[in-house]
Parts: structure tokens; sequence; C-alpha cells
């Protein structure tokens, strides 16, 4: 009996361990900001922020520390689908990279609150400057539109999650200020779902309308409202010609924010592969990555124009019918400032 265990004790495979990564010193500056899009003192600020729910539970030598998971976490959302190559990077399972990836998700989106929409005079004086500035329409705060972030076909997401495109995603709305920053974010609708369906039920309606802080620039695919300003869409005179070329300029700054969300995180868009996670918990890892770009504002880190990509932007068939006319009016007052 004892030589048997001897003999098992033998033939059991001696466990061993990854030299792990959990420090930066080997990297110069732009190899950081190229490899986790945050740069290096940003990257010591989040971890500061997430130690507490990213710690290991126990002192076991061979626990993985928060920085480690920090750096997991970052490199998986900027690399997009490539969980195997992010963990052996690091000195990890790939098994262990896909727990750290969701446990740093969930760490990020309840330590990181900077998705806020503004609230105070201040703020919304501010806004409505910054949109002023930027294409000569008064009363904006902000710009909204839907994306489609592509994620892989399961038993989660059946026939609803089949966008206009005819791939699995989830269709997220947001809004965003004139500097590109995320204001509001509304991630929990399958692919096949209209913007206009995703805004009519709303957080973001109901406080445009009930507080009536200014408008948002919208696409076609948005009904025309009493807080929502859309383009025309059979433009006759020079006015109205100029009115929708100043409508667009102000729209495109939500259209540039996805663009360089997707670029800054390829596992949003289609060149780093589809999300291989359930609906809810890619839902999740998008408004991780927005409160992550937001981030990258807050520290001054830009993206060159290479890195910033076609995030796959177009106006829905509108789905509503014709608007009030007072709504109608509204919009004629617009125009007759571009006469």
């Amino acid at each position: 009996m004892a030589a048997l265990f001897v003999f098992d004790q033998r033939r059991r495979k001696q466990r061993t361990f990854k030299d792990r990564i959990s420090s930066l010193d080997h990297l110069s500056d732009v190899e950081v900001v190229d490899r986790y899009r945050l740069s290096r003192i940003a990257i010591i600020y989040l971890e500061d922020n997430l130690r507490n729910d990213l710690s290991p539970p126990t002192n076991r030598s061979q626990s993985v520390s928060s920085m480690t998971k920090v750096l997991v976490g970052l490199r998986v959302l900027s690399k997009g689908n490539l969980l195997s190559e992010v963990a052996d990077l690091h000195g990890i399972s790939k098994q262990t990279a896909s727990r750290v990836l969701h446990k740093f998700v969930d760490a990020v989106n309840r330590n990181i609150d900077n998705i806020r929409f503004p609230r105070t005079q201040q703020e919304l004086a501010e806004a409505k400057l910054g949109f002023y500035k930027r294409c000569k329409i008064a009363n904006i705060v902000g710009a909204v539109d839907g994306t489609l972030v592509p994620i892989i076909a399961s038993k989660d997401s059946g026939e609803a999650y089949i966008c206009r495109k005819g791939f699995h995603a989830i269709n997220v709305m947001a809004t965003c200020s004139h500097d590109r920053r995320f204001i509001d974010i509304v991630a929990k609708w399958p692919g096949s779902q209209h913007d206009s369906s995703v805004m009519n039920t709303s957080l973001l309606k109901e406080h445009m309308e009930s507080e009536r802080p200014g408008m948002l620039l919208a696409d076609s695919g948005y009904p025309l409202t009493t807080s929502l300003l859309t383009p025309l869409a059979n433009p006759v005179t020079p006015a109205e010609a100029r009115y929708n070329n100043a409508q667009s300029k102000g729209r495109m700054v939500i259209e540039q924010s996805f663009g360089i969300l997707k670029g800054r995180f390829r596992c949003l868009h289609k060149t780093g592969g589809v999300l291989s996670y359930s609906p809810e918990k890619s839902c999740a890892i998008f408004m991780a990555c927005a409160r992550l770009h937001n981030m990258c504002l807050d520290w001054g880190l830009t993206l060159d124009d290479a890195q910033v990509v076609d995030p796959g932007q177009d106006a829905m068939e509108a789905r509503m019918g014709q608007p009030c006319l007072q709504v109608q009016e509204l919009r004629r007052r617009v125009v007759n400032t571009f006469v």
C-alpha cells in the first residue's frame, strides 16, 4: 500500500506557477498607453480606487494581486478576443483571466462614477456653450445615438439579439457632451430594438421632458420632440440646408465618441472579434469601457487618428409619424436662425 502511494505521488504532476506581471517598470510610457490605454499614473490611480474590490481574499503566495487584475482587465478590453494571449502575458491561466476580467469590470462599474448628465445651472450653461461654439445651435446639452456591439450567438442571445445588419448584438444608447464625454448610457437592450424604442423607455427621456434642461441632437432614427432636435428629411431652402449641416456637425460628436471608444477598446468593435459573454455581461463590459473612456479624457489621453475606428453608425429608418405642429414650429425657429 505504501509503495502504491509513493508511485502515485511520483506520477502526480508537479504544480507550476508562471511569472506574473504586476509592474510596469519594464515598459516605456508609450508602451504602457499602447498596451493598457491608460498612462502609468492613471493605472496606479485606478488600482488604488479598485483595490478594496480586487485585493486577494487570502495571503497565499500565488494569489493574483489587485494590480495584475487591473492590467489583465485593461489588456483584454483594449485588445479584444485574445484571452489566451493576455493570460500568458500576465502569467495566469485562461480560466483565471476570464474570472479576473469580470471582477475587474464589476469593480470599475461600482467605483468609477464619471458618467453624469449635467444638472447644475453652471454645468448646463457650459454644455450649451460648448455645442453652440461647435454648431451655432442654442440650448443643446448633448448628442444622442445608438450603437451596435457584436456578441456571440448563444442560448442567452436568441432572435431578439439579431440586429438589422444580421448579426447578434446589443444595442446601446449613449449621450455625449461637446467634448466627447459620455454623460448618459442605456446598455440593456438586444440588437433588434429600435433606437426610438430605447429612448422612449429611458430615464433620460423622462428627465428631459420633466426637467427641460435643453435639447439633444439626434439623427433621423429618433422622433422630433420638444427635447430631441433632428434633421430635416428634405431640405429645400438654403437656410434648411445650413441647418442640416449645422445639426450634423453638432451631432457628429456622438459618432466620433463611439469611434474613439471602440478604437481604444477593441473588444467592442468587430476588429476585436465578438464579446463571447452573455448579453448581461456584455452590457457591463460596455459600461466599464465608457467609464474608462471618460477617465482617459480626465487624464488628457488622446487616440491617434489611425486608431479611431468606423463605429458603423447609420440612422435607423424612422418609425414615427408626423410630429405635431408645435414641435415642427420649434424646429422651424431654429432653422430661421440660419437665414
